[in-house]
Formats: structure tokens, sequence, C-alpha cells
């Protein structure tokens, strides 16, 4: 009873840390992506989706059957990635219940469509596959509306055998834009999905996921290399069989690049996630995140190089350099000419004005700052906001504020009611101008 008593209270820290290192275990724990051969759909004789039928099944859908687990409507985008210099189209099914959504593969084998994918629900652990298969393949592109996709999805890497049916309504409605941005290159790590936020991967899967755009984490290694990381610090929380491993600036690229990432992968350097976006995604849009030890005459150069790429392939494609706090204000006005330097200010809306910043960003918990957007919108620039993550959050923000894009880690969800509520209210809008004569 006395050792008891003399050592209880190193016993009360020693627990919370130990439940704190198990908590953190659980909430970055990988969850695989699951692996079932789908016979029909790996059959040599099933080729690869082309951009006219992915295309096409694009739309508004009905789940006449699995409405229960997915919900009753569901919204389906085609994106694309390049791997091996090869156009690989993938069909991702966002759905209105609890943030569900599939991402898939897509096949034509003889007259019908084959879609194999694996559900997700954002900032949740489950998955499980889903096939889905359209018969009548030809008549996609003839204007036919009665699209109807039907097959099974299941839990895990089980067999899939509840099933599910997806009857076409209308195509994508026509919606004011909106810039999606995926936070950390797509998601976070506790965002339970199997592949390290802020890497390559990543970044290729954050099209699939419905954003636009990326926000990524720019820090300097020893020897002054950019890479794409967001803590100032390695730990259990990224780093794979490490506890703690010290400040990133203190390593060089060299050190960094044989760690192996918390969800697979290694920390990339700026220009790898560049390349990557650039010249394997649709994406338009990267946000660099800058931190305090950043060299932003390098980052300038690689920003310049970068634009003049984009030109040379023809492709819309903006890098903003962030300006979050008044430190890194006073190293971006550093930079000649500044206020031609295509950037993005976190500060108030007369810093981003005298910046000439294209997007001025403030955090969500400002509200919805309708007199300062305005303003903003005046100049002629953007306002985003960030980071939304909660349903009601992403409804209630684009309901009633004017921001012209957002920052988030379940841009599943915002793409869903992108195309679902923001073509309600855009149908209201349309109709009070039309009878009010405007």
């Amino acid at each position: 009873m006395k050792a008891f008593r003399k050592y209880a209270p190193l016993w009360v820290p020693l627990l919370l840390v130990a439940g704190f290192i198990g908590y953190v275990a659980y909430r970055t724990r990988r969850i695989p992506t699951p692996r079932r051969r789908w016979p029909r759909f790996d059959d040599p004789e099933a080729e690869p989706l082309n951009a006219s039928t992915a295309t096409a099944l694009q739309g508004i859908y009905t789940l006449a059957e699995g409405a229960a687990f997915f919900g009753e409507k569901a919204v389906i985008k085609c994106s694309y990635t390049v791997e091996d210099e090869e156009m690989v189209y993938h069909l991702s099914i966002f759905c209105e219940k609890d943030g569900t959504y599939i991402l898939c593969e897509g096949k034509k084998k003889g007259n019908s469509i084959l879609l194999k994918g694996h559900w997700r629900r954002a900032s949740e652990p489950g998955t499980g596959h889903v096939w889905l298969a359209m018969e009548g393949a030809d008549s996609l592109n003839d204007g036919t509306t009665n699209q109807l996709l039907r097959g099974w999805f299941g839990d895990k890497d089980k067999q899939p055998q509840n099933s599910i049916v997806l009857q076409y309504d209308h195509p994508l409605p026509d919606v004011p834009p909106l810039d999606v941005i995926a936070h950390r290159g797509g998601s976070r790590n506790v965002d339970f999905l199997s592949i390290s936020e802020n890497t390559t991967g990543m970044v290729k899967l954050a099209a699939q996921l419905g954003a636009n755009g990326i926000e990524i984490d720019v820090r300097m290694t020893k020897d002054n290399v950019p890479v794409i990381f967001h803590d100032s610090f390695l730990s259990i929380h990224t780093v794979q069989g490490m506890l703690y491993g010290g400040l990133l600036h203190n390593k060089t690229l060299k050190e960094l690049k044989q760690l192996e990432l918390r969800n697979e992968g290694v920390i990339p350097t700026l220009e790898e996630i560049l390349d990557t976006a650039l010249y394997q995604t649709p994406l338009e849009i990267v946000w660099l995140d800058m931190k305090k030890e950043c060299d932003l005459e390098q980052i300038r150069s690689i920003q310049e190089a970068y634009h003049q790429k984009a030109k040379a392939v023809d492709r819309k494609f903006v890098i903003y350099i962030g300006v979050p706090d008044d430190f890194m204000l006073n190293c971006f006005k550093g930079l000649a000419d500044y206020k031609n330097v295509p950037s993005l200010c976190e500060l108030d809306p007369e810093t981003a004005l005298a910046l000439n910043a294209e997007v001025w960003a403030p955090q969500y918990t400002g509200g919805f700052q309708s007199d300062d957007v305005a303003k903003v919108h005046a100049a002629g620039k953007k306002a985003y906001v960030w980071s939304l993550d909660r349903v009601f959050m992403v409804e209630n923000y684009l309901e009633e504020g004017e921001f012209d894009g957002l920052v988030t880690n379940a841009s599943p969800v915002v793409t869903y009611w992108y195309y679902t509520g923001g073509y309600k209210l855009k149908q209201a809008v349309n109709k009070q101008q039309v009878e009010s004569g405007e």
C-alpha cells in the first residue's frame, strides 16, 4: 500500500500519455482498400472506359435499392489520373447519407459497362466492395435517360451481397463556380484513408474525392529543400515505428526519404507534388500553406517555373503562396514585385487587398463576414473559408455565405451538396429573378 501511494502520482501522467498514444494510433490507423477479384471485371476482354463514356455516366441518380445505407440520392462524376503516360478515367459516386462515397474504376465489356470500387464514409473507418454493371451501354451516348446501374456492395473484403441499384435522373446541373480545396493534399491521416496526407498518392486521389484544388503544407529541410509535411516534428501520428523523431528542419532530405509514413508513402518535395498535380490530375489550384522557416525566394522561383510549365501544356493551373500570419507577411513583402506574385492571405481583408492577393481566406469561426466578402469581390478577388467538414456546416456556409470556395477534409460531402442543395438554391434564385423581371 505504501508503494502504491508513493508511485501513484506517477501513474496518472503515464496513463494519460499511454491513452494519448493509443488514441493517436487508433485515429491514424490505415484502413486498407478492399482487394477482391471480380472475374467479369478482370476479364482480359474488358477494356478501360474512354473519356466520352465516363463523361456520359455523370449525373444525378436515385437509389432504387441500397438507400438505407447510401441515402436516396447520389451524384456521379468522372475524373482522371495519368498512369504510365496513359489517361485512366475514374467514376466517383457521392451519396446523400453520412458523407458516404464510392470510388470506382470503369471498364467496358461487350455492351456492358462495369464499375468496380469500394465505399467509404468521410472521417469514419468503414469500407467495403461495390460492383456495378450497366447493360445496353451502346445507347449511353444517344441521349438515353433510362440508365440503370445494378450491383452489389459489402463489408470490408467480404464478397459483396447487398443489392444496390442507381437510376439516372438528370444531368449534372449548371451551378455557380465553387473551388473545393482538399486539405493536406486530399484529407488527413485521422480520416481513415489508405494513403498518407500530403503525399503524391493523396494528391492523385483528391480529384476523385471531388476537389478541384489542394492545400499543402510547405517546410524546409536542413539542406534547404522545400518538402510537404504538416507537423513541425516527426512522430507516431505521421511516421511508422516512431514515437518522436525530432524537428523536421533538423533533417536532410536524404534522411527524410528513408522514413515510411504512417499510411505508407514517403515525404515528397514541393516539386514532386506539383509535378503530380500538374501532369497526373485535373487539379487546377494549389494553396501553399507556408511555415515559418520557408525560403520564399526559392518558393517563388518554383511557383514561376510551374506556371510556365502549365502554360506550355495549356493547363489552367494556379499556385498561391499563402500568407497566414504577420511573420510570413513580412517575409512575403521582402519579395521583389510582391504585389504581382499570386498569393492567398489569411489576415484581414484590408491586408489581403494591400498585397494584391488573389484570394482572401479567413477561418470559418469568423462567420459569414458578408461585408468583407463583398469588399473583396468588389476588388475582383476571391474569398475562401477554411476548414469545413460537417454536413450542416457545409450547407450553412454555402447557402448563407458568398464565398467562392472552401477548404475541407470532406470533399465528397461538399460535392454532393454542391450538385444537389446548390442546384435547388440556384433554381430558386433564377425563379425569383424571372418573376421580378430582372
